[in-house]
């Protein structure tokens, strides 16, 4: 892990010097990691208070998810399930090889249940020109702190199994937070999940804050950043999702849940996603 981020942090350090000096020129940096590997490491280089952030931003992380073989590889490889935990977007290859439409709409959502913040989508990576392909891998926004964007919820017919995978557990509230409070609730739930939590991403209210706080973790390490304020009579609604690997919904919920500034007056909406298979 630490090797990983060394060696990616001086290559990175490279191409900015050179392209300071006019050596080379570039407006994108796509890093593609091996078969398995965990993002893990490589999102933690870009948000871990790193000298790079002068030069560079994560833009975001784009699985490509095999349509045919994916829902067994996810049964039987951690890594597979991490990958999947910490895509921004996901792009659902092969679908040509499924029976039909409504088999890749099948897959489609229970990726989209797995995972709420990514954006899935069907694509023939044969087929596909360029022109698509670029426009589905850069542009992502995936850690930006000015806005948070989730995936439709999945529908009622869209019907998953229940394993112990990875999923997603949706927390929200229409009061806001007690900031102390949650600072807590955070440091139990990375107490409780360590690495098992791959994600937490959201939109909070905090009580006595004016401006919506955008909340980005990876495996423990949390940035929060102030976003736009709240208007005047706008519902204050915290909306976040943690992604991870063997989650108790009802305890992550209860824990979320004595957040709340005023427990008496508040609405809390626990929603229950499935886990892929």
């Amino acid at each position: 892990c630490c090797t990983v981020r060394g060696d990616l942090a001086d290559a990175l350090d490279r191409l900015a010097r050179q392209r300071d000096a006019g050596e080379i020129a570039f407006d994108h940096v796509l890093i593609e990691p091996t078969g398995l590997a965990d993002p893990g490491p490589i999102v933690r280089t870009f948000i871990a208070g790193s000298p790079l952030q002068a030069r560079y931003f994560l833009d975001g992380v784009v699985t490509l998810f095999d349509a045919v073989n994916g829902p067994r590889t996810l049964s039987q490889a951690v890594e597979a399930q991490a990958q999947l935990a910490y895509a921004d977007r996901v792009l659902v290859t092969k679908p040509d090889l499924l029976d039909g439409a409504a088999a890749v709409d099948a897959v489609i959502a229970t990726v989209s249940a797995a995972n709420l913040v990514a954006a899935v989508a069907a694509i023939d990576l044969v087929t596909a020109p360029w022109d698509e392909m670029f426009d589905k891998l850069l542009s992502l926004r995936g850690y930006q702190f000015d806005r948070v964007v989730f995936a439709p919820a999945v529908t009622d017919g869209n019907r998953v199994e229940h394993t112990q995978a990875v999923g997603s557990v949706m927390f929200s509230a229409d009061t806001p937070l007690d900031g102390p409070r949650l600072k807590a609730a955070l440091a139990a739930i990375d107490a409780r999940y360590g690495e098992r939590l791959w994600r937490i991403k959201g939109v909070l209210a905090i009580h006595g804050v004016r401006s919506r706080i955008i909340l980005q973790g990876v495996q423990g390490l949390l940035q929060s950043q102030a976003s736009t304020p709240w208007r005047m009579f706008e519902p204050q609604r915290t909306q976040l999702v943690l992604i991870g690997r063997e989650l108790d919904r009802d305890w992550l919920l209860q824990r979320l849940g004595e957040c709340l500034a005023a427990p008496a007056d508040a609405a809390v909406h626990g929603v229950p996603m499935p886990r892929l298979p």
